[in-house]
C-alpha cells in the first residue's frame, strides 16, 4: 500500500520467501528489490548475499525488525545498498529509494553514534565527477560506477566541468585527456591543480596516449630528463607515472612552444580495463585520505 503511492515506483513481483524470489528472478529483472531478512523458512542474510553477488545490477534494500548492532553489520556486509526498520515512515521508505536507485548507498544516521562498537566501518558515499565529450563513455563509466556505489556528476566540456567541480565539491574527478580542442584536458586538470579551492580533488586522467613510467618519485625530474631525449623532446603532450609510489603527471608543449608540467594523482589506459578502475580509484582517494590525515 505504502509503495503504491509513490510515482516512481511500479511493483513487479511478490514473494513470500526466497525460494519464491529466487523463481521470480528468473523471469524479471528489476531495478530494485525490497527484502525482509525475517522471512519464515528463509536465512536472509544468506539470501541478500546471494542476489547481490549474482544478480549486481539490481539495488537491494534490506528491511528488518531487528535492531542489534551485530545484525546490523551482517546485514550491510551482505552488499545491500541500504537497511530500513520494518517501522520507518512513507516518507522515509521514498528517501531510501531515491537514493539506492539514483546510485548511492543509504544507512541510517543514528547507527554512526554506534559505530566504534562495531566490526564494519559505513563509508560515506563517494561523488566522482566525469568529464569527456564522448557520451558513449559517459555511460559506460557511470553506469559501472553507480553499480560499485559511486554518486556520479557528469560534464561534457571543461567549462560545464569547472562549475560542477565547484558546485558539487566531489571527491574525484575524471577527465578526458583530449576533448574538444587538444588542450582542454590538460588546461582543466592544471586549473584545478591552481586553484586552492579546488588542490585537495584528485584529478584521474583517462588517456589513449602513452604513459611513460619510471622508478623515480620526482616525475617532474624525469619529465625534464624525457624531454632531452631527441625522440621525446617535440612531442606535444608527455605523461610520466612512478610506478612505486604512484606518484604522477603531465608536461605538455602549450601553443607558443613552452613546456608546462603539474601533477595529477593517477592514469586510465583508453580503452578503460573494468577490472583496473576501481582499484585505481581506491588507491587513489585511500592515498588522498592519508595525506589529509597527516596534515
Amino acid at each position: 500500500m505504502a509503495l503504491s503511492k509513490l510515482s516512481r515506483v511500479e511493483i513487479v513481483g511478490e514473494a513470500a520467501n526466497g525460494n519464491e524470489l529466487m523463481e521470480i528472478l528468473l523471469h524479471l529483472n528489476p531495478d530494485l528489490i525490497l527484502l525482509d531478512t525475517e522471512m519464515l523458512g528463509t536465512d536472509g542474510i544468506k539470501l541478500c548475499k546471494t542476489i547481490t553477488s549474482n544478480f549486481t545490477c539490481i539495488k537491494v534494500i534490506a528491511i528488518t525488525a531487528f535492531n542489534d548492532l551485530n545484525y546490523l553489520a551482517s546485514i550491510i556486509n551482505s552488499g545491500v545498498n541500504c537497511f530500513l526498520q520494518k517501522n520507518t515512515s512513507r516518507k522515509e521508505l521514498e528517501r531510501a529509494i531515491d537514493i539506492v536507485i539514483d546510485g548511492q548507498t543509504f544507512f541510517p544516521i543514528h547507527i554512526n553514534q554506534y559505530k566504534n562498537n562495531l566490526k564494519f566501518t559505513i563509508m560515506k558515499t563517494t561523488k566522482i565527477l566525469l568529464v569527456d565529450d564522448d557520451m558513449d563513455i559517459i555511460t559506460v563509466l557511470q553506469t559501472i560506477l553507480s553499480r560499485n556505489g559511486y554518486n556520479v556528476v557528469t560534464a561534457s566540456n571543461k567549462l560545464e566541468g569547472m562549475q560542477k567541480l565547484r558546485e558539487e565539491k566531489p571527491d574525484l574527478a575524471i577527465l578526458d585527456v583530449m576533448m574538444s580542442t587538444h588542450y582542454e584536458g590538460f588546461e582543466m586538470a592544471k586549473e584545478i591543480n591552481d586553484d586552492p579551492t579546488l588542490r585537495n580533488i584528485p584529478v584521474l586522467m583517462q588517456t589513449s596516449i602513452e604513459i611513460l613510467v619510471t622508478t623515480n618519485p620526482s616525475v617532474q625530474d624525469m619529465a625534464r630528463e624525457f624531454r632531452k631525449n631527441p625522440g621525446f623532446k617535440e612531442l606535444y603532450v608527455l605523461l610520466v607515472k612512478d610506478v612505486v609510489s604512484g606518484n604522477a603527471g603531465i608536461d605538455y608543449l602549450s601553443e607558443n612552444g613552452k613546456s608546462i608540467w603539474f601533477p595529477v594523482d593517477g592514469f586510465l589506459s583508453k580503452p578503460i580495463d573494468v577490472n583496473k578502475l576501481i582499484p585505481e580509484i581506491n588507491r587513489i582517494l585511500d592515498k588522498r585520505t592519508k595525506e589529509v590525515s597527516i596534515q
